[in-house]
């Protein structure tokens, strides 16, 4: 009993510590982040090739976009006054840009080990503007964790004014999320919401798809005013839920999503409605069975998702803003999934999945601080009765250098269809130039 009960005491001092030094790295920071004098928010090539300040394109902390930011981007990389102009690209210093990301992090996930550690969650380049006329491209390099070293990027082209115009996209890119609006832009904080960043069902495929995926594909869009409607066709994902893959796609099958979204006002309000109908397989034959079998991939099936993500930010005169963001995801995976008995005995053919979550965020004018908390709700259905999965998270964010910001962010996780709690805190340094 004397070693249990030390043992349990010797716990208790490693939790307690790994939490403390969390927190005192914090506290630490964000001393730091109110001691130093605080300017404007970043400095990406683009401030650089137009001799702006960030907050031209970026609110309330970069990398998120405000209204002109989101028409930008929206526009290949282009002001309205550079419509139809030739392009001027030999400076390439308005088009290079680079950034460092390091965290410190204290992870008190069940069943594993507590512990703490430093993070070096991504180093990138990147190159994107306007390099004609009518063309533009955009290329990232990046590594995360100094482990993988990654590089995509897609070319668009742009015809019309700047009321009425037509866009496409080609190559590599993400579908909705840190490419949308209304929500599915960049998070002001450290990590997207789980609704975008996570898989929403639970099957026996089991399903991979998220929102955060990068993927292959094409999209065609009409800008009228400040209303898009935009339709998207991409690979379908493999086995093991990539979008990317170089050589040897497993099937000719596409992914296809139709959305329509909408800027509301001129502070980066704003919403997106959409409809995703795609199809992965749980199971591939990398050999042929000499029977005439096609190499291939078995228990294929479809999947759909469709919803809508809006947020609102209200000006409060001499304090600053409030936001409130929010969305809503709505799963379907067309089973049967090889066989895959449910609770009842049953074979499990379809499998229906409700997400949503609600965000606020205060932003202060004077110190430029940002404060944010967002709940998430995921019900998995997965193939017990509770299956639901949520999230809390808070934290804060400031800029403290043109070209450095800080962050604090807190999440509890608590997902019943694993029975596993989780505790994540990270603290982040981002740096940009």
């Amino acid at each position: 009993m004397g070693s249990i009960s030390l043992h349990a005491n010797v716990q208790r001092r490693v939790s307690l510590s790994g939490v403390l030094v969390f927190i005192l790295a914090c506290v630490g920071l964000e001393v730091i982040g109110l001691a130093v004098p605080q300017e404007s928010h970043a400095i990406p090539a683009w401030a650089r090739k137009y001799n702006a300040d960030c907050g031209m394109c970026h609110y309330a902390a970069y990398p998120r976009l405000n209204s002109f930011g989101l028409e930008y981007r929206r526009m290949g990389y282009r002001t309205p006054s550079e419509i139809n102009k030739d392009q001027e690209i030999r400076d390439v210093n308005n088009y290079l840009s680079a950034r460092i990301r390091a965290q410190f992090a204290y992870d008190n996930t069940k069943g594993t080990t507590e512990r703490t550690e430093f993070r070096s969650p991504e180093v990138s380049f990147f190159y994107a503007g306007a390099i004609s006329r009518h063309w533009s491209a955009y290329l990232h390099g990046f590594t995360e964790n100094g482990s993988n070293v990654d590089f995509h990027g897609h070319v668009m082209g742009m015809w019309g004014d700047a009321h009425k115009y037509v866009m496409v996209r080609f190559g590599q890119m993400h579908m909705l999320n840190q490419e949308g609006i209304g929500g599915f832009d960049r998070p002001v904080g450290i990590t997207a919401s789980p609704v975008h960043a996570s898989p929403l069902t639970q099957n026996a495929a089991p399903m991979i798809f998220t929102f955060d995926l990068r993927r292959k594909g094409a999209e065609i869009s009409y800008v009228y005013g400040r209303g898009r409607l935009f339709a998207q066709v991409m690979n379908g994902l493999d086995e093991t839920g990539s979008g990317t893959r170089r050589i040897g796609d497993i099937g000719a099958w596409k992914d296809f999503l139709i959305g329509y979204d909408h800027i509301l006002d001129e502070i980066a309000s704003g919403f997106t409605l959409f409809y995703l109908n795609g199809t992965t397989a749980g199971t591939v034959r990398t050999t042929g069975s000499g029977l005439g079998v096609p190499i291939g991939a078995d228990n294929r099936f479809s999947y759909s998702r469709f919803g809508f993500n809006v947020n609102k930010i209200f000006p409060l005169p001499g304090f600053g803003f409030v936001e409130l963001i929010g969305g809503y995801v709505r799963s379907h995976d067309n089973g049967p999934f090889g066989g895959f008995v449910g609770p009842l005995g049953a074979s499990l053919s379809d499998v229906e999945g409700n997400a949503w979550y609600v965000e606020s965020q205060q932003y202060i004018t004077g110190p430029e601080i940002t404060f944010f908390e967002r709940y998430s709700s995921i019900d998995l259905n997965g193939p017990k009765k509770n299956s639901i999965r949520k999230d809390y998270t808070f934290g804060a964010v400031t800029p403290i250098q043109t070209w450095l910001r800080l962050a604090a962010e807190y999440t509890y996780t608590d997902n019943r269809n694993t029975a596993v709690t989780a505790h994540l805190g990270l603290v982040e340094i981002q740096g940009i130039w």
